[in-house]
């Protein structure tokens, strides 16, 4: 290659990482210092856990690797702030994140989410230029770098997009395979597909194309079952996977009890409620149809490069059509490989036609421009201050302090602060629950160390949840039955609910419009006379659909208050 050429490439691989790292950190501070992404404290509050010297993270619902790496980050921070007299102690690392939880989640968020995101484009970039083409390989790395579902989530401090990382570095090993027979790709495939699975358990799943690739090069004989190498990779994996979750093996009753847990909330979807919601919204209508289009021309031009891709697509979406949940984050393990056929279409197209170079960057401009428009407008509702925020003002500005309130939904309200007395009372609770000291205990001293130095609004809060039995998480306690009578029993004086969709708690709701009085009404939505969401799918961080985008001027649910006379 002449050095004209190295140099194009690496500026125009340069320039799709640029664009795939501006794209992530805009607005990826979104919400802080309040917490309005479900799923981000389950990683931070485990990897702080560990901080008390137990690594057991007592919860195996998704793996714990993040949250190992992500306490080793804070190990490294807490060294640093300690050695340059930021921190005397460790409790003072522990008041640093009561008071303020930001640094926490924007670290996290950095490396977890857009660090790894804008690898996961490079890493996609050499796999393709290694095993197909590198005009394949700018144009699928450019589409996932564009791609509004892989730079949504990757504003985010969650495991799905480090899972994906790994599932791209997997396929490199596995059509290596189809290559040459070389130990070391069988032993660095073990490696990978272990730590996948230590990431989130789907990554499971990347077993598919290495068994198709291992199988496709011993042209499908018995012997390639016998072959050593296959097993060797087998048996890395399983050492890898316990290496890096050693408490799967030394909990082992508890670890199951949890999988099996989980297991029962995946269930069937049907077939088409990913391809028409999930890969419609997350890859565009446009590129959903130049991905089928390269799909169905690659078998007029068949390797088993391109069936090892396809086998892990078509198996992955059979398990999410029959074993899944509706949320579209559950398609991003196939969107990269969706994108490279796409590409393969794009390619096709171009060389039937004979586009110049001109018409080809206009077409190339047309195809990315849709997920382009949904990365603007969702960045831009996450620069926006969330209606969570915008209501707690409103509250603090207009309810006494000390009134008790009761609180639908917890993710979707406005984040009040609990009075002294309710955390007095959780301290209690927990030193019943655990005889030793529980970073529970800890959390919740250290809250209320800060409730007394702070002069801040606080309230008498209350959780509605099914019948009230009280078996919910330690800080959405206590509950409270959605009872209209029960809450004037209780001398709640306001509450709060959030519009989900229009089957939740509908009898309730009803009933609660009925006979007490609106206060007044907070709306994420610039027609503020909008009475339910557009999607009827709850939020886990900011909106999917286009609908909703366009619609939307800030993140969060539509929330109204009651008064109870």
């Amino acid at each position: 290659m002449g050095h004209s050429k190295v140099l194009t490439e690496r500026f125009g691989l340069g320039l799709i990482l640029t664009i795939a790292f501006l794209l992530r950190v805009w607005g990826v501070g979104f919400g802080l210092p309040e917490l309005y992404h479900a799923d981000e404290p389950v990683i931070v509050n485990h990897a702080l856990a560990y901080g008390t010297g137990d690594l057991n993270p007592h919860f195996f619902k998704i793996p714990p690797l993040i949250s190992y790496l992500l306490f080793f980050v804070y190990g490294v921070v807490y060294l640093i702030g300690r050695g340059i007299g930021v921190f005397n102690e460790l409790s003072d690392f522990g008041h640093f994140f009561i008071g303020d939880p930001t640094f926490f989640y924007l670290i996290g968020r950095i490396l977890f989410g857009i660090f790894i995101g804008t690898l996961t484009v490079y890493f996609f970039y050499r796999l393709i230029a290694k095993h197909f083409s590198k005009r394949d390989a700018f144009l699928s790395s450019l589409l996932l770098a564009a791609n509004f579902l892989h730079v949504r989530d990757s504003h985010y401090l969650y495991v799905d997009i480090p899972l994906l990382c790994l599932l791209v570095l997997s396929f490199i090993p596995i059509l290596n395979i189809l290559d040459r027979k070389s130990r070391n790709d069988y032993f660095l495939f073990g490696v990978l597909f272990g730590a996948a699975v230590a990431v989130k358990y789907n990554g499971i799943f990347v077993f598919i194309p290495f068994v198709t690739a291992h199988f496709a090069r011993s042209k499908f004989k018995l012997s390639g079952f016998l072959d050593r190498n296959f097993w060797m990779s087998v048996f890395v994996a399983v050492i890898t996977f316990v290496f890096l979750n050693p408490f799967s093996v030394i909990d082992s009753r508890f670890f199951l009890a949890e999988i099996l847990a989980q297991g029962k909330a995946e269930g069937p979807v049907g077939w088409m409620h990913h391809l028409a919601y999930s890969l419609l919204g997350g890859l565009g209508f446009l590129i959903c149809g130049l991905a089928i289009f390269g799909v169905v021309t690659s078998f007029f031009d068949w390797n088993w490069k391109v069936g090892t891709l396809l086998s892990f697509l078509i198996v992955y979406y059979i398990v999410l059509a029959l074993f899944s949940q509706p949320y579209d984050r559950y398609v991003l393990p196939v969107v990269p490989f969706l994108l490279f056929f796409a590409a393969l279409g794009i390619r096709k197209i171009s060389d039937k036609f004979k586009f110049n170079k001109r018409f080809f960057c206009m077409f190339v401009a047309i195809v990315l421009l849709p997920s382009l428009v949904k990365v603007y407008l969702c960045n831009q509702i996450f620069l926006a201050d969330d209606v969570r925020a915008s209501s707690k003002k409103w509250i603090e500005e207009n309810i006494p302090y000390g009134s008790k309130i009761a609180l639908d939904s917890p993710f979707f309200m406005p984040r009040l602060k609990p009075t002294l007395a309710q955390l007095q009372k959780k301290e209690m609770e927990v030193q019943t629950s655990y005889r030793v000291e529980h970073p529970k205990r800890q959390r919740v001293r250290l809250m209320i160390e800060e409730a007394k130095k702070q002069d801040r609004p606080r309230y008498e809060l209350y959780f509605l949840k099914g019948s009230g039995k009280g078996d919910g998480f330690l800080f959405s306690t206590p509950e409270i039955p959605y009872d209209l009578d029960e809450l004037k029993k209780r001398h709640i004086k306001y509450v709060i609910v959030a519009k989900i969709n229009e089957s939740y708690n509908k009898s309730f709701y009803l009933k609660l419009s009925r006979e007490t009085n609106l206060f007044t009404r907070f709306s994420p939505y610039r027609d503020g006379s909008r009475e339910w969401p557009v999607d009827s799918q709850p939020l886990t961080g900011a909106p999917f659909l286009w609908r909703e985008l366009v619609s939307r001027r800030c993140n969060g649910q539509i929330l109204e208050v009651y008064k109870l006379d």
